[in-house]
């Protein structure tokens, strides 16, 4: 069997690394995805109200009879549910959040870390990031993409129709990210699992005299999920 790396162990130990960064880029199954924005003429666009997207015909048609809307076909041919709904009721458990900061090259995060120290690559795990310490700073180097921006995965569940399998949202917002500490610590006073309602929040203000506009993501956490499905109705 060939063996390309075998006279030259620098390339095969970078191979290896960026095989690495790959099999951590990638996350598990999900049979169904939030979605706060969508891409029209190749641009970024927020949504007022949620969209759902999954691969699977039999999920999206299900989750139509739960919450109406109009299906289409998102950009990479999943099926996508315009729900016309600003908020939705979720089954979260808090310890199954992923929170970090990313920068993303060709698919593969090239800088990954948790906002004080680096992540990955294994070389540098553990020491000091080279993030601006200011948040206003972190949030323009971002935004020139010469820095890494919030990536908040959150798997979640439909008490609706649980068998719908597993969906997740991913924050980027930093203004999601801004509010993390403060929700996990409501999700943290819950044991188990917690009932939550993703929200979508429209604001509108005027800059330099013009008016403008954005969609801010919420986790709103209502409590435990446990005792919401054994609560006795005529109590």
């Amino acid at each position: 069997m060939l063996d390309i790396f075998a006279t030259d162990p620098e390339a095969k130990a970078a191979r290896e690394e960026r095989e690495e960064a790959r099999e951590r880029s990638t996350r598990p199954a999900f049979d169904f995805q939030f979605r706060s924005g969508k891409r029209q003429g190749g641009q970024p666009v927020s949504l007022r109200e949620w969209r759902i997207t999954s691969p699977k015909q039999d999920v999206i048609n299900a989750l139509k009879e739960l919450f109406g809307g109009t299906i289409s076909e998102a950009p990479n041919g999943d099926y996508a549910l315009d729900t016309g709904r600003e908020s939705i009721e979720v089954v979260v458990d808090g310890s199954k959040i992923e929170s970090k900061l990313i920068q993303w090259a060709d698919g593969l995060p090239i800088h990954e870390c948790d906002g004080s120290v680096y992540l990955s690559p294994e070389a540098d795990k553990g020491k000091p990031c080279d993030c601006p310490k200011l948040l206003d700073e972190r949030k323009e180097k971002a935004k020139q993409r010469r820095g890494p921006k919030p990536n908040i995965v959150i798997p979640l569940r439909l008490p609706q129709d649980e068998a719908l399998g597993l969906g997740k949202y991913t924050a980027t917002a930093w203004s999601f990210a801004e509010d993390l500490p403060y929700t996990m610590k409501a999700l943290g006073r819950i044991e188990g699992e917690a009932l939550c309602v993703l929200r979508l929040e429209y604001i509108e203000y005027e800059k330099n005299g013009k008016p403008m506009s954005f969609t801010k993501p919420h986790l709103d956490v209502v409590g435990s999920y446990q005792d919401a499905i054994t609560e006795d109705p005529s109590e």
